[in-house]
């Protein structure tokens, strides 16, 4: 794919959503760099409207030399491309603290760092967009997620023993976020900065196989690339039928199972909850939990997403009455199945283990 085709994509794309402020999440690696390069390029030719922006996560994992670095390549690359750009800094040692605390992977806690500095300038760009007494614009962030990426969080889901919404493809949009690279290629990426002669930032971290992701990309894959060279097809068609079977099961249990709300709580009727298939009673809990579960709170969101699926099978099959999921508390009488917020501090770091 040339550079004509890949900016034509983005723009593609971008045409199907209302003028608002982009913000593009820019870590100063091939993909997001030549996100970047092509959404300038997009703006410059007038081909969408485009109030285009730019934040990094300085995420404080790395050594500061590599991760401060990264942060001055993505504020010149903005210079040169004449996008306002915002950095944020986390503070070293910060993210592995949360996730020891947490009991999750240092990815995970630096996706979630991360998503939430995205979700917080996003908020602020979009409260600051509307003129005095004209409503806002929406705000959406940008993410150079590709088609590989996409096959390789499948692979990791699979790996870990997913449901159908975790196998699902990865959408093109869903909430803020926008992916306008996830029809291409890594290579199609790589090319099209060849083309343009456009350096980008190499992550030191994507050669350390400690991580899963590294471990697919690396070891899994080239084993697939050799023995089923039609892997991509295979993990492509899994990703849509389950966005299918996913997207079933969501309404039916938003249908058949109906939360009762207050203030620090949800609940639902006992008998008409056991009275439903195995599978809408878990998706009818999930519903229920991230409710609950305020979209700011990554933590509490992340944890119980790692490790609530065995626990919660074993509620729904009415093995358990009770579960202490830290910050909330699941229970179940005669009567009720009740989710609740639950305030004992000595719970914050101890997700979903069974109490009764």
């Amino acid at each position: 794919m040339n550079s004509i085709n890949l900016e034509n994509t983005v723009a593609a794309v971008l045409a199907e959503y209302p003028a608002g402020v982009y913000l593009a999440a820019v870590s100063g690696g091939a993909d997001s760099t030549a996100m970047l390069a092509a959404l300038a390029a997009v703006r410059d030719k007038g081909q969408t409207a485009l109030n285009l922006r730019c934040i990094h996560v300085e995420h404080g994992i790395r050594p500061a030399e590599e991760s401060q670095g990264d942060a001055a390549f993505v504020r010149s690359l903005c210079e040169q491309f004449e996008v306002p750009c915002r950095v944020v800094s986390i503070a070293p040692g910060k993210i592995a603290a949360a996730a020891k605390d947490r009991g999750m992977g240092i990815e995970a806690a630096a996706r979630h760092y991360r998503h939430r500095a995205w979700f917080r300038e996003a908020a602020r760009l979009e409260a600051e967009s509307g003129a005095p007494g004209g409503a806002a614009l929406p705000a959406r962030v940008l993410t150079a997620h590709t088609a590989d990426d996409m096959r390789e969080t499948v692979l990791m889901r699979l790996l870990r023993g997913a449901g159908p919404s975790g196998l699902a493809a990865m959408p093109v949009s869903r909430g803020r976020i926008l992916r306008p690279l996830i029809s291409l290629s890594r290579r199609d990426a790589l090319n099209y900065l060849s083309e343009k002669n456009i350096s980008w930032r190499e992550d030191s971290t994507n050669s350390d196989i400690r991580f899963l992701r590294n471990r697919v990309r690396r070891r899994l894959i080239p084993l697939l690339e050799e023995s089923f060279p039609q892997w991509r097809v295979g993990v492509a068609a899994l990703g849509e039928t389950q966005s299918l079977a996913a997207d079933f099961i969501q309404s039916e249990a938003a249908l058949r199972v109906q939360w009762q709300t207050a203030p620090q709580s949800r609940s639902t009727d006992t008998q008409n909850f056991f009275a439903q298939p195995p599978i809408i009673r878990e998706e009818a809990l999930f519903q229920g939990i991230d409710q609950l579960l305020p979209s700011a709170s990554a933590f509490k969101r992340a944890a119980s997403q790692t490790i609530k699926r065995k626990n919660i099978h074993r509620f729904c099959e009415g093995g358990i009455t009770a579960i202490d999921l830290g910050s909330l508390r699941l229970t179940r009488d005669a009567r009720r199945i009740t989710i609740s917020i639950f305030s004992d501090p000595r719970s914050q770091n101890r997700f979903l283990g069974v109490i009764a």
